[in-house]
């Protein structure tokens, strides 16, 4: 193969031209080409050196390697490197000797690039056009008619050849930038590995360089540029030669070596010190994932994709740390396969359904609203937790129809429930914040409110604390878009989060959801119920309504209420009920709500 750092400086057409930064007027020194001869003839060895001594084609000398029979030559091309080209008698020690040697190059040694001439004396000898097909064979000539000028014509067609065949695995393996082995490339040296019966301590790992796009967007891409080549040099540098270092992906590295050349903890202290990068001294983390690879059940692939899984892992935790995989994380993942399976045929054959909580003014006991919750029933009718399903519902996509579907069937029902005579009532739709970045959230809004001709102010979106302080600029503007549709807004699960008083204070508002994990705190008898009171305190300030969910006894009721919180909502009162179940239990609490 071509030196990494070469530049092809022919003029052909036909070659693909590859320089490095800088080079383009300095003198290249080059390797010689390889070519093996192969022939039982002593003279004919004699005959074709002499014929091309001293030559050069494509700018490169010559070098000759010699085997005088196939099992020579076997020998020679499993311990010699880049040979180019193979010229190959076809009558040895045996008739088929020769053509037996290209099936062993092409499919035991595994030399596809490597270019092979087919010569012989003897005319008679000469292979079929379907032979010369079948085996792989580049060209065919007898030795009467290889000339010196025709031999020199025959052995620069397959040199050039020979290296664009090498200049294309240049491409499709290598990354241009860092010269270094891309992901596809190191997926085959792992399989290459993995190949041998001990992998012993073979280790592999992905390096991600943390909050690399920030770089990016500060200095520039060419700056960035700089920075991975520094990164790479460091690592290439203090790995050794013993282990494999690859380019993956724009910011991602890939290792493999054994458990005491990938010692994480020394890998990760190669990023204290800064990187010289032009005048600039850049301070950068790393994440590591790592997985052995006699813990890996299949090829190079899933290799890198439990390495994968355990980088992932490792950038929830902490940025800057490492996680090795466990049979335990693949085992989870598989799970999360299984269940989008479930969730996307759960979609298709109606499984999922919509219940109503209802929500009581604290001070009056009657019912006010309710909030719409999506359910999963299972195949064997069993239920599969919100809490599993719905991040698996956002993660994946399906989140978006989901979401406008549970958005149109609340108003539709809550468009029935008026019509028999529960007009105050207002319902509470849950939005995540994938459907709100989607750029069809507000268009599907309007549609839903036309469509069931509800009243903008009975409907309710609740978002969370975290989708309220995710983006300023972007919530403001749509919680305002939202607000100018004449409907309220709710942040669920207020104490959760880290919510910036100045930015809350901006938002328009309507209403603060105590968690539950909150209210639970009530019945405790040290430190119970501090941060309900700071929630409610705020909400009356910022003028409000507070609601407390998860309220399950009568005492949460009775405090949240002298702390001055408006509405509840818990299995004090009820369940999440289906609607026939939840127009009965509207029925059995008397007239319809007032306010």
């Amino acid at each position: 193969m071509l030196p990494m750092n070469a530049v092809a400086s022919v003029g052909d057409a036909d070659e693909l031209l590859f320089a490095d930064d800088g080079q383009e007027n300095q003198e290249i020194v080059r390797a010689a080409w390889r070519v093996l001869i192969v022939d039982d003839e002593p003279d004919v060895h004699r005959a074709t050196t002499f014929a091309l001594a001293g030559v050069t084609i494509l700018n490169q000398t010559l070098e000759f390697l010699h085997a005088y029979s196939a099992a020579e030559a076997i020998d020679l091309l499993k311990k010699e490197d880049d040979i180019a080209v193979v010229l190959l008698d076809v009558v040895m020690e045996r008739e088929h000797a020769g053509l037996d040697l290209v099936k062993t190059i092409r499919n035991e040694l595994q030399l596809p690039d490597v270019r092979i001439i087919l010569r012989t004396g003897q005319p008679g000898q000469a292979p079929e056009i379907e032979t010369i097909h079948d085996y792989d064979i580049n060209d065919y000539k007898t030795k009467s008619e290889l000339t010196r000028t025709k031999l020199f014509a025959t052995i620069t067609s397959a040199l050039r050849a020979y290296r664009q065949i090498r200049a294309l695995d240049e491409l499709a393996f290598y990354d241009r930038l860092s010269r270094l082995p891309n992901r596809n490339r190191f997926v085959d040296l792992i399989n290459e590995q993995l190949q041998h019966k001990e992998v012993g301590n073979q280790m592999i790992a992905i390096l991600d360089v943390d909050d690399f796009s920030e770089v990016n967007d500060a200095l520039g891409h060419q700056q960035g540029d700089r920075l991975l080549l520094a990164v790479s040099e460091r690592l290439r540098n203090n790995l050794g030669a013993g282990a494999v270092l690859a380019r993956i992906g724009g910011d991602t590295f890939g290792l493999m070596g054994n458990q005491d050349t990938l010692d994480p903890v020394g890998i990760l202290a190669l990023f204290r010190e800064p990187f010289a990068v032009q005048d600039d001294s850049m301070v950068v983390t790393a994440t590591l994932g790592l997985v052995r690879l006699s813990n890996v059940l299949g090829d190079g692939l899933d290799a890198l994709k439990d390495a994968n899984i355990a980088l992932k892992r490792a950038k929830k935790n902490r940025r800057g740390d490492y996680v090795v995989f466990s049979n335990e994380m693949g085992f989870d993942i598989r799970e999360r396969v299984r269940l989008l399976r479930g969730l996307r045929s759960a979609v298709d054959n109606d499984r999922l359904f919509i219940v109503y909580q209802p929500q009581i003014n604290l001070r009056t006991g009657q019912p006010v609203g309710m909030e719409a919750l999506l359910r999963w029933r299972d195949g064997d009718g069993g239920f599969v937790p919100p809490e599993q399903f719905i991040p698996l519902a956002e993660t994946s996509g399906l989140i978006v129809v989901l979401g406008d579907w549970v958005l149109r069937t609340a108003c539709h029902e809550l468009n029935r429930l008026r019509s028999k005579g529960w007009s105050d009532l207002r319902m509470s739709v849950n939005v995540s914040l994938i459907q709100f970045r989607h750029p069809t959230f507000l268009d599907k809004l309007r549609a839903a409110l036309q469509d069931t001709g509800i009243e903008p102010a009975k409907l309710e979106l609740e978002i969370t604390e975290s989708v309220a302080m995710e983006d300023a600029n972007f919530i403001l503007e749509t919680l305002t878009a939202i607000k100018a549709l004449g409907v309220s807004i709710a942040i669920d699960d207020f104490g959760t989060g880290y919510s910036s008083l100045s930015q809350l204070r901006q938002l328009p508002v309507d209403r603060l959801k105590i968690d539950c994990v909150f209210v639970s705190e009530l019945n405790q008898q040290v430190q119970g119920g501090h941060i309900a009171n700071m929630v409610v305190e705020l909400g009356r300030n910022l003028g409000m309504t507070i609601i407390a969910e998860g309220v399950e006894d009568e005492l949460q009721a009775q405090t949240l209420l002298a702390m001055g919180c408006h509405e509840a909502q818990g299995f004090l009162y009820a369940q999440a009920l289906p609607m026939p179940e939840l127009e009965a239990w509207l029925r059995a609490r008397g007239k319809p709500a007032r306010g």
